[in-house]
C-alpha cells in the first residue's frame, strides 16, 4: 500500500516537472501568431493571387459576329404542270370531194326512215352516178365510215363491181343485218378513189322497232327537177 503511493507521488512529480519544463522552453519561443492573424493573412493572400490571376488573364471581348450577306433567299422552284385536255371523240360527218372525183345519189334501197326488226336480214342499195370528170375503175371501194363498228351491222368494204365512166349510174349493194336494240340509227359510209381519198358519202337512216314490230322496207328514189 505504501509503495503504491510513492509510486503515485513520483508520477505526479515528474508530470509537474514536466508541465514546467514546457512553460519555460514556451516563454522562450517566438510568439506564435493568432489564429485570426493567420485568416487574416491567407485571406489577403488570396485576394493578391486573385488579382493578379484578373491582371494576366485577357479581358472578356464579345466575339466578333460576321455580318450576314446579301444573299438571296433560295426560291421555290415553278413546278411545271402538264396540262392535257381531253377531246371527245365525235365523229365528223364525211364531205364531198372538190376534185375531179364527184358523184350524185340516184336512188336507195330500203329508204330513209325504214323500220326494221331487231337482228333482221336485208341488203341495201345505193345507186350513185358518177358526175364528174374521171372513169371509176374497179378499185375505187365502198368502205365503212363510222367509229362504231355496230352500225356496220355485218357488211364488209366493197369495191366498184364495173367501170363507170362519166355520166354513167351504178348500184352498190351491202349485206346486212340490223342491231338487236331499238331505236333511231345512221349508217355512213364512204366512196373511195383508187388513191384512198373519200369524195362521196353514202348514208342510210333507219329505225328498229320492238320483237313484234312489222319490217317496212320502201326504197327512196331521188326526185326529178
Amino acid at each position: 500500500m505504501f509503495g503504491n503511493r510513492k509510486f503515485v507521488g513520483a508520477l505526479l512529480l515528474t508530470v509537474v516537472l514536466a508541465l514546467t519544463l514546457a512553460a519555460c522552453q514556451s516563454a522562450n519561443k517566438t510568439p506564435t501568431t493568432s489564429p485570426e492573424m493567420v485568416y487574416t493573412q491567407a485571406a489577403q493572400t488570396v485576394s493578391a493571387g486573385l488579382t493578379q490571376t484578373a491582371v494576366l488573364l485577357p479581358s472578356s471581348t464579345s466575339t466578333p459576329t460576321l455580318a450576314p450577306t446579301n444573299t438571296k433567299a433560295p426560291t421555290q422552284a415553278a413546278t411545271a404542270t402538264l396540262s392535257v385536255s381531253v377531246t371527245p371523240l365525235v365523229q365528223k360527218s364525211p364531205t364531198r370531194s372538190a376534185g375531179p372525183d364527184k358523184a350524185e345519189w340516184v336512188a336507195q334501197s330500203p329508204g330513209d326512215g325504214t323500220i326494221l326488226n331487231p337482228g333482221q336480214d336485208f341488203t341495201l342499195v345505193w345507186t350513185v352516178k358518177n358526175t364528174g370528170t374521171t372513169t371509176w375503175t374497179t378499185d375505187y371501194q365502198l368502205r365503212y365510215y363510222l367509229v362504231e363498228q355496230s352500225l356496220r351491222m355485218g357488211a364488209i368494204d366493197i369495191k366498184f363491181p364495173k367501170e363507170v365512166k362519166p355520166g354513167e349510174s351504178m348500184d352498190l349493194s351491202l349485206s346486212m343485218k340490223a342491231v338487236s336494240t331499238a331505236g333511231d340509227f345512221t349508217t355512213i359510209w364512204v366512196m373511195t378513189n383508187k388513191e384512198g381519198a373519200n369524195f362521196y358519202p353514202l348514208t342510210f337512216n333507219f329505225k328498229v322497232g320492238g320483237s313484234g314490230a312489222t319490217a317496212t322496207t320502201q326504197p327512196t328514189v331521188a326526185t326529178t327537177p
